[in-house]
């Protein structure tokens, strides 16, 4: 331990006879580390931002469909869920929202102008916890839980002409190839994040979409929101179990042999009506086998392009890192080659009297780690209050056509940071590889320093 001691004295010593030459070195670090790290910091916080408010108000961290919808997305894959099932995942102690939702598309129309459009049928008050919906309301009122009207965009408003208390038809194909159609009065005006959301959606209650295309109790999935993503997967292991006991209970209550429905059967022959309610309820029991399956998916499926969007993103951050990075690796590469030729006197003195060359050569690989390190320190002291501070405070873009370059990439105009660990780390890391390169050159140089030929 003493030896270590006097050998980091020794280094710390040698650092400071050449200021000018250290001061170089511990400043070409000092940016690059600062640089990076603001660059990744908000490249990160942007992603991060947007995934985060695209799990939370749109897609969910977790989607629950029928099995096959998600490589046909047609009505007829639509899924059954018991309301018991849906309270049950909302009892799961992850979970924060669970958001069941009917999702198809239709013609709509008012006077002579028609256009195709997403419709979306959301319970008003659980959509309004978990997208705050209500509050892109720029012209009428919000829907109530059994309201029959419906929300549309500004943009969808503006092209057909129609205004909060107009009514609007929608045609469009319901479940088992039903035909669809209905008029919507106009309860409020929405102003939504994307120019293609604002020109082409509509809300109605989920109620309204289920009686529209005929399925009660019926959905296209169900949007799950949980507190911690860190643990999304033990949150969907929870969401799949419940999920299996909903399947149970659907087979064994249409299992013809089971003893619940033989008691049925037998109630049913001494009672016609009986019989034919039940025969009824077998028919929607089969409806509902047939949906009994189903398919649990992360957001890490659901979102795969926008993630795939992200790394290429990342990728090219990597790409100006690194660039930035050998332009510092040279220019410490430099200050190392000139400090080893005007030390080759003093490294030759030193091994004449007897220090050994290897701890000579740790001396000087010390130094090096020493300047990177003091670099790095410095760096994080001032970058680590500015990121916390734009985490905690991110950048509002007043301008308009910032407001518009962000909304038409369907991102908040917003700037934020990310205070990942990652960022810092990886610095560092960075630093001590170029550095161990770095240190190639002088270590070899003192190994292979011939005496005889340095003694003027």
């Amino acid at each position: 331990m003493m030896k270590i001691l006097k050998l980091c004295k020794l280094s710390w010593r040698n650092i400071w006879r050449n200021r000018r030459r250290s001061l170089i070195s511990i400043a070409s670090v000092f940016f690059a580390v600062f640089f990076c790290v603001i660059m990744m910091g908000f490249q990160q916080g942007a992603w991060s931002r947007m995934i985060d408010n695209m799990l939370r108000t749109q897609t969910g961290h977790i989607q629950i469909h029928a099995k096959g919808y998600w490589d046909e997305k047609i009505i007829d894959n639509f899924m059954y869920m018991d309301a018991s099932v849906i309270s049950q995942l909302e009892r799961i102690e992850q979970v924060e929202n669970v958001s069941p939702r009917v999702e198809i598309f239709a013609m709509s129309s008012f006077g002579t102008i028609s256009k195709g459009i997403a419709v979306i049928g959301v319970s008003p008050e659980k959509e309004a916890q978990k997208s705050n919906l209500s509050s892109r309301i720029v012209r009428g009122e919000y829907l109530s839980e059994n309201d029959k009207g419906i929300l549309i965009g500004e943009g969808l408003s503006k092209y057909l002409k129609a205004n909060v208390g107009d009514t609007i038809a929608l045609i469009g194909q319901g479940y088992h190839g039903a035909n669809a159609a209905a008029l919507f009065p106009i309860r409020g005006i929405l102003k939504m994040l994307t120019g293609e959301m604002d020109n082409g959606l509509t809300y109605m209650t989920l109620a309204s979409a289920q009686e529209f295309i005929d399925m009660p109790n019926g959905y296209s999935g169900i949007l799950i929101s949980i507190k911690d993503n860190n643990r999304l997967d033990e949150t969907i292991n929870e969401v799949k179990r419940h999920c299996g006991l909903a399947s149970h209970f659907v087979q064994s209550t249409s299992d013809p042999q089971s003893p619940v429905n033989n008691e049925i059967a037998g109630q049913a022959r001494n009672d016609g009506d009986q019989a034919r309610n039940d025969g009824d309820q077998a028919r929607n029991d089969g409806d509902q086998d047939r949906n009994d399956d189903y398919a649990v998916y992360s957001w890490h499926f659901t979102m795969e392009r926008l993630l795939q969007t992200s790394q290429s993103d990342k990728v090219f951050g990597v790409l100006i890192m690194s660039i930035l990075y050998v332009i510092v690796g040279f220019g410490i590469l430099g200050t190392i080659i000139m400090m080893t030729n005007e030390r080759r006197r003093e490294f030759c003195v030193m091994i004449s009297l007897g220090m050994q060359r290897l701890r000579l050569a740790a001396v000087v690989g010390v130094e090096l780690l020493m300047m990177s390190l003091i670099g790095v320190v410095l760096a994080f002291a001032v970058t680590l209050p500015v990121v916390h501070w734009y985490a905690a405070h991110p950048i509002q873009f007043t301008d308009e056509a910032m407001i518009e370059m962000f909304v038409s990439y369907g991102m908040e105009p917003v700037l934020p940071m990310s205070v990942e660990p990652s960022i810092f780390t990886g610095q560092i890391i960075t630093v001590l590889a170029i550095v161990l390169l770095a240190v190639i050159y002088p270590v070899n140089h003192i190994l292979k320093l011939k005496i005889t030929n340095n003694n003027d």
